[in-house]
């Protein structure tokens, strides 16, 4: 989305200075509806940015025009007027300032595409006492001007919209034939051969992403992953997005993880309009390992429930003491992480951190379980024994251990019984436990 300035034209300075009239001034406006046209001479669709500069720069030479500024709109479909930004600034000074007097346009086709928004802009130019005026084609004022503009305007929306069926046309014949449609999947590449003086595109499995990406289907089938685990799993082994012009390569996202692990392009289909027809690519996965990781997604969302990340005595009774001190609630879920290196680590983390609403790092489930043990200074005497008779059915009275020892000396199984028979929830804030909740004592 380009516009250059006024001072990119003497004359729009000029007049600043007493020159040109402003019935002699004029804008122009220049469009594809592509990137890659931004720079070619010829292409389907018309022709490029520097030949349509040249072609209304010469047609406002032969008026006797000062062109003073150029908007210009590189890679934006007329479908859709309201989301072109430079031809939006361009009307918006029209009807602001009554320095602009004609907009010059290569063609008709590059303003609008179909009747009713021609009428609107020519509405609006009308309104302001602008003129439109093409370059390549006999529009005026006139009435036989008038009549061309009306003829080409309903031609262009003919042309706009068979253009549109006859793509839409090539593309499902494209997917009968098994041809992929757009950009390759993750874990493919598109791939060009020329024989024979001829360019052929086809798809080929992408040496580097396509073995991870089979590897996901596989993790997921047999070690029953969770979309969370995969990610970090896949990310550690290498497996990145496609960089493009705008974005490195990165992580690939949980959302796209779902999206792929359901796609039965993988299983070597193509589907065009809710139609699937046998693709021409390589299949990445067998439909046994296929309809194996189906069968395990489709059981994590017939029971409602997440599998766990991973097992330890602390899960579920942790919450983040920095939401409860901000007055909200957040829940501490545990990840498993193992390097490059294979070295694994196990942390506690704020469930709203992954909404972007808490600040709280990352707590190594070490610097959890010795806060943990640390806060049982607080716990009575009289409450642990109380626990202990409900968990073990056995007489305690008179036990005078402390509570830390009897901490201390419990199995990772025993401190889960004992920590949720005491405990409903324990805050954690860095490295200590900063409030609780009790379970309420029977009368």
């Amino acid at each position: 989305m380009n516009n250059i300035g006024a001072s990119s034209y003497p004359a729009a300075n000029d007049r600043l200075l007493g020159g040109a009239p402003p019935d002699g001034q004029a804008v122009i406006y220049l469009r594809v509806s592509s990137t890659r046209q931004v720079e070619r001479d010829h292409d389907q669709e018309g022709i490029s940015i520097p030949a349509q500069r040249t072609a209304c720069q010469r047609k406002a030479e032969q008026l006797g025009l000062t062109i003073v500024d150029e908007y210009v709109e590189p890679g934006r479909s007329a479908l859709e007027m309201s989301k072109r930004a430079a031809f939006q600034r361009m009307l918006a000074r029209i009807r602001d300032t009554d320095d602009i007097a004609h907009v010059i346009v290569y063609k008709l086709s590059r303003l609008a595409r179909n009747r009713i928004d021609d009428a609107i802009v020519m509405t609006d130019l009308r309104r302001q006492s602008v003129t439109l005026i093409s370059a390549t084609e006999s529009v005026d004022d006139t009435p036989v001007g008038q009549l061309m503009h009306g003829i080409l305007a309903t031609f262009n929306e003919y042309q706009s919209r068979e253009s549109g069926a006859d793509i839409a046309y090539k593309m499902g014949q494209k997917a009968r034939n098994g041809g992929t449609i757009g950009r390759a999947r993750l874990g493919y590449l598109n791939h060009i051969d020329r024989n024979d003086g001829r360019d052929i595109r086809t798809i080929v499995v992408d040496p580097e992403r396509g073995p991870l990406v089979r590897l996901g289907f596989e993790l997921v089938a047999a070690d029953n992953l969770t979309l969370n685990q995969l990610s970090e799993q896949l990310y550690q082994r290498g497996l990145r997005t496609r960089p493009t012009t705008r974005n490195p390569a990165q992580r690939v996202s949980i959302s796209k993880l779902a999206r792929m692990l359901r796609d039965r392009y993988y299983l070597g289909y193509v589907t065009y309009r809710d139609e699937e027809f046998p693709g021409r690519h390589e299949p990445l996965v067998d439909p046994h390992l296929f309809d194996g990781v189906q069968a395990v997604l489709d059981a994590r969302t017939t029971s409602g429930e997440r599998r766990r990340v991973h097992h330890h005595y602390l899960k579920g009774i942790l919450y983040c003491g920095r939401c409860h001190q901000a007055g909200n609630s957040g829940r501490l879920i545990i990840q498993h992480t193992v390097t490059r290196r294979r070295d694994a680590y196990t942390y506690f983390f704020c469930r709203n951190r992954q909404q972007g609403t808490c600040p709280a790092p990352y707590a190594n489930v070490s610097v959890a379980e010795h806060a943990v043990e640390r806060y049982y200074v607080t716990v009575s005497q009289q409450r642990i024994t109380d626990a202990l008779a409900r968990l073990t059915a056995a007489d305690t009275a008179g036990w005078t251990r402390d509570p830390v020892q009897v901490y201390r000396g419990c199995t990772d199984d025993q401190r889960q019984l004992l920590n949720h028979a005491l405990f409903r929830q324990l805050y954690l804030a860095d490295d200590r436990i900063t409030n609780h909740e009790l379970w309420p004592t029977t009368p």
